[in-house]
């Protein structure tokens, strides 16, 4: 070939790598990272149903990985197929279920769980989320024990780590950089933080304390000088705790997503003062319709994307044995959530070896089913105020001895929302921080057997009473803060039996009661005997009264807490008639079962009136499984609207159903009730 030739051929190839270059700058590119083309993942505030799995990882898990398989992990998302997985990764005994160089790794690995997840939950774009024992470490307490949590008498606390110790940068925030490096996981669940904390005397904490609030002499106990104090100042603490690992995360990955595991709920009942990305927490494995009922109320109103977690097992602490509920016990639960505006998400068990059992696979196929089903008739649906019942932050920190436990303070808050769902009352629990300056928003506010308010709450609540609203204020401790507006005189309280009469029918009952004197204006509502008997002398078990443009009502025995004892409808009936005399038209009314509870949101412009069937042995603790849920119906069905509707819908039936309209009132009747159904007003 002579020189021109070379040249000529020079010229050619230098066409081609030209045009191949152009047409490779003007054609869809694969990013240089796999990973931002894969990654097209919904983000927590967009998700509505999820999985979690974890096994707490110990010692003797030697041969992690075994049984585990891509296979396996893909058949699950292909049936399942959830916005996200949350799996294990670290928990309470502190063993890393992955093979981490930074924290403590379980001794033996067969293959890397993780890593498979991470592979296929990227093939599948489901993201993926870890579970992270946080302030519970035994492994860390063990390996070192001046990272430890002490007790008053300076003993360790087992397994708890101090929030004012070297712990979060010395092992949490490196071990979650690990994951994000190796893993690139979505973010992180960070399970035994709030819940599992315990007042604090390390000698970071003690100092910390001491500088900050001048108090010298350290309490050692909450009833001691300074107990309070020391309570708050371990909460704040642990505030800070939260916020350092969570803002280092963000500012390490702005993508990453961070939560506490019951953060800001029903354990933690303050105003949300740290960028944490959602609120999520499991409710309880017993009893879990009504933890359903109570923590989602509890956690909505924060202003944070939300889910819940229910067990897919009943469990026995004692003796070790799980059942797994059946998919009607676990779409009962999601629509306790799903009817809230939240996400929901089941917990399933993995094995030693950390795979998954896949025999459960159709039955998550067939909860999450239920629940894409009604998605759009649920997710961010936002609850229109129809009865707010408090959650006195301030009476919690008063009268709990734990630093975030969901202690024995909130027992009567269970029972009020118990009592008044069991009525077909639409009910949300508020705390101060939500209904301060916006009372007015709801017709009635009522206020479960709590002992103290601050001075300038109650100024506020008189003032929205005296202005139109509506108070219920319940229990022998709650009614003295409020004796000059109820128009009555106390004497000294006792504990007995009494009976609470209601419509010709009574009720014993044992609990604190408070003998009251009607004045003038006052009106005496129900009575209580001291026999089973309506012939014998009563006294007034509550009354109502005028108060500027609105009313109060008092009732004068502790009966919330008694209401979870034993549900029985004399009480129900009782309150529930001081409610509709408070309240007589609210959005929605059922009547045709009492099984039968109550939300009404907006969904948009959209009106929904969610109605969940609560039949079924979920209350009684010596059943673990009930395969049947008992329809209820014909329910008749009252909905106050400003204007006639074009269609009323029965969803996600799609069912159109006939209707009445007169007066601002729509009128209907749903035949027959399986689960849970929303009538959607278009």
């Amino acid at each position: 070939m002579n020189v021109t030739e070379k040249i000529g051929s020079f010229r050619q190839a230098l066409r081609w790598v030209v045009a191949v270059l152009f047409l490779f700058s003007c054609s869809p590119q694969k990013p240089s990272s796999e990973n931002e083309a894969e990654k097209q993942t919904l983000r927590r505030s967009d998700s509505f149903f999820g999985l979690h799995f974890d096994f707490h990882a110990n010692k003797n898990d030697s041969t992690v990985g075994k049984t585990f398989t891509a296979e396996m992990i893909d058949s699950l998302l292909t049936m399942v197929q959830p916005d996200y997985i949350q799996v294990d990764c670290k928990g309470h005994p502190g063993i890393s279920s992955y093979p981490t160089k930074v924290g403590n790794a379980a001794p033996g690995f067969v293959k890397d769980p993780l890593k498979i997840w991470r592979e296929v939950t990227r093939k599948h774009k489901v993201a993926l989320f870890v579970h992270y024992s946080g302030v519970w470490d035994d492994a860390s307490a063990e390996k070192h024990p001046e990272w430890m949590a002490l007790n008053a008498e300076g003993k360790k606390i087992g397994g708890r780590i101090s929030v004012k110790g070297p712990y979060v940068d010395s092992l949490l925030i490196p071990q979650f950089k690990e994951l994000i490096d190796n893993y690139d996981i979505d973010g992180c669940w960070i399970d035994g933080e709030c819940w599992a904390l315990q007042a604090d005397y390390s000698p970071k904490m003690i100092s910390a304390f001491r500088a900050e609030t001048g108090i010298r002499q350290i309490p050692k106990s909450f009833s001691d000088p300074g107990g309070y104090e020391f309570n708050e100042f371990n909460r704040k603490a642990f505030r800070q705790y939260v916020a350092h690992y969570t803002d280092v995360l963000h500012r390490y990955n702005p993508e990453f997503q961070v939560t506490s595991n019951w953060a800001f709920s029903s354990h933690m009942p303050e105003p949300v003062d740290i960028n944490i990305d959602f609120i999520s927490g499991d409710f309880s494995h017993v009893n879990s319709v009504y933890s359903g009922f109570f923590e989602s109320r509890c956690i909505a109103p924060q202003g944070k994307p939300w889910d819940l977690m229910a067990w897919s097992f009943a469990y026995n602490f004692n003796t070790g044995v799980p059942i797994t509920k059946s998919a009607a016990q676990l779409k009962q639960l999601a629509a306790t959530v799903m009817s809230m505006g939240g996400g929901y998400q089941v917990y399933f068990q993995q094995n030693r070896d950390a795979s998954p059992q896949p025999w459960q696979f159709g039955l998550m196929k067939e909860v999450a089913g239920f629940c894409r089903e009604r998605q759009p008739f649920c997710q961010n649906a936002k609850p229109v105020p129809q009865v707010a019942l408090l959650y006195s932050s301030e009476n919690y920190k008063k009268f709990t001895r734990g630093i975030y436990s969901n202690s024995s303070v909130n027992e009567p808050l269970r029972g009020m929302l118990n009592l008044l769902l069991n009525g077909q009352n639409a009910v949300e629990i508020l705390m101060e921080h939500h209904l301060k300056g916006r009372m007015l928003e709801y017709p009635l506010i009522v206020i479960p057997e709590c002992r103290y308010l601050a001075d300038d709450f109650k100024t506020e609540l008189l003032a929205y009473v005296e202005n139109g609203g509506n108070l219920l204020v319940v229990g022998a401790g709650a009614t003295a803060l409020f004796t000059d507006a109820l128009n009555v005189e106390f004497s000294d309280t006792a504990v007995s039996t009494q009976f609470l009469a209601y419509k010709n029918e009574m009720a014993g009952i044992n609990t604190l009661f408070q003998p009251v004197k009607l004045k003038e204006g006052a009106t005496a509502f129900g009575s209580r005997y001291p026999a089973s008997d309506l012939r014998f002398p009563s006294s007034p078990a509550a009354s109502v009264a005028s108060y500027g443009k609105g009313k109060i009502a008092g009732v004068y025995l502790d009966i919330s807490k008694k209401y979870n004892e034993t549900a029985n409808p004399v009480y129900r009936d009782f309150v529930g008639s001081i409610v509709r005399e408070l309240f007589p038209a609210p959005v929605a009314g059922v009547k045709g079962s009492a099984n039968v509870a109550v939300t009404v949101n907006r969904l948009g412009v959209k009106l929904a009136v969610n109605l969940i069937n609560t039949s079924g042995d979920h209350s009684n603790e010596k059943v673990a499984r009930y395969d049947e849920i008992p329809a209820v119906g014909p329910l008749s069905v009252k909905i106050r609207t400003e204007k006639a509707p074009r269609k009323l819908l029965l969803q996600p039936e799609n069912l159109a159903l006939d209707f009445t309209f007169s007066n601002g009132v729509v009128e209907t009747t749903v035949d027959r009730l399986v689960i849970h159904s929303i009538l959607v007003l278009d």
